[in-house]
């Protein structure tokens, strides 16, 4: 495929076991997408003011939790600085507490060892210790009197009580072969869990039951693409998934029986253009591969966090775009 005169499109991507090493491969056709799925359209950034955010959540509120280096900032859905969080390690993931959680509003914040805990006006309340070898946790979500730990490390996700004790496991057959393991929440008690080495998301009650599971590897746009995919997942008012892919980088919306049903960005959209020359003619254009983790406003917009630009980009759903019910896989 040839877009614009470019010979060859390359997804240039660091490699897991050697960070100093890279490398490319030619997904043009991977890459071509039906212009009529993309069902959202990109508004007006929010610049950060901080230039070291790796992950991030998006409060009840609005307001917008971000992951650093040693701290957790809150900014208000405008980007103002709001507060900081000094942390005693490195934080990876965070969530706040919704309406239905029995400490509304309190911030869980997921770090080397621990879950760092604080009230809604950013007072520390607590610390958990995480009894695991070698944990790495990578995602974190809040529901009912319940907290839910990924740990990546340990391909299991750790269930927490409101006060900090560890009740039980939600841990077989998961297989996470990077760092990227994923986890979402919802009132109704449900969570949802990314198996990224089997590319499917998996749906578990509040007694740890499998109520669900959908997806599937595949070059296919509906399908998850790579290793290890969805990153990160999250959840639309009324139910339907959002996911975010790395490698090929692009956001999908899925509906509650995995149904795809739009893009919300492709990687044309997403991601960095560099292009090269030979002889004085270019012929290939190279995509710099990012990981972009992605939260829902209350308003519906799917925000995605972009490192290279310290922004969230925010993402609206066109006006004459209407998600459509399929029913082909309805029992």
């Amino acid at each position: 495929m040839i877009l614009g005169g470019v010979s060859a499109v390359v997804i240039k991507m660091e490699s897991l076991t050697d960070p100093g090493r890279s490398f490319a491969f030619d997904v043009s056709r991977q890459l071509k997408i039906d212009d009529s799925l993309l069902h959202y359209t990109e508004s007006e950034p929010i610049a950060l003011p901080v230039t070291d955010s790796h992950s991030f959540a998006v409060a009840p509120d609005g307001n917008i939790v971000l992951c650093g280096e040693t701290s957790v900032t809150i900014l208000d859905d405008a980007g103002g600085l709001l507060w900081e969080l000094p942390l005693p390690s490195r934080p990876r993931c965070v969530v706040v507490a919704g309406q239905q959680h029995v400490h509304e509003g309190r911030i869980y914040v997921g770090c080397e060892n621990t879950v760092e805990v604080f009230a809604a006006d950013g007072m520390p309340v607590d610390s958990w210790s995480i009894d695991a070898k070698y944990p790495l946790l990578t995602a974190i979500a809040a529901s009912n009197d319940r907290v839910y730990v990924a740990d990546a490390g340990n391909q299991t996700v750790m269930v927490f009580d409101a006060s900090g004790n560890r009740v039980e496991d939600i841990g077989s057959g998961f297989v996470v072969p990077s760092e990227y393991f994923d986890l979402s929440a919802e009132p109704n008690g449900l969570i949802h869990i990314v198996n990224p080495g089997a590319r499917r998301i998996e749906t578990y009650t509040a007694d740890r039951k499998k109520e669900s599971e959908w997806g599937q590897a595949g070059a296919n746009i509906e399908d998850f693409f790579g290793c290890c995919n969805p990153v990160h997942i999250a959840v639309l008012p009324g139910g339907r998934f959002v996911t975010s892919e790395k490698g090929i980088a692009r956001i999908k919306i899925y509906d509650d029986r995995g149904n795809m049903q739009c893009l919300v960005a492709g990687t044309q959209q997403l991601m960095q253009r560099h292009s090269t020359q030979t002889d004085g003619i270019q012929n290939e254009l190279v995509l710099v591969a990012d990981v972009f983790d992605i939260d829902v406003d209350p308003l519906g917009n799917v925000l995605v966090l972009d490192q290279a630009r310290d922004e969230i980009r925010k993402f609206v759903l066109v006006e004459n775009k209407v998600f459509v019910e399929n029913k082909e896989n309805e029992q």
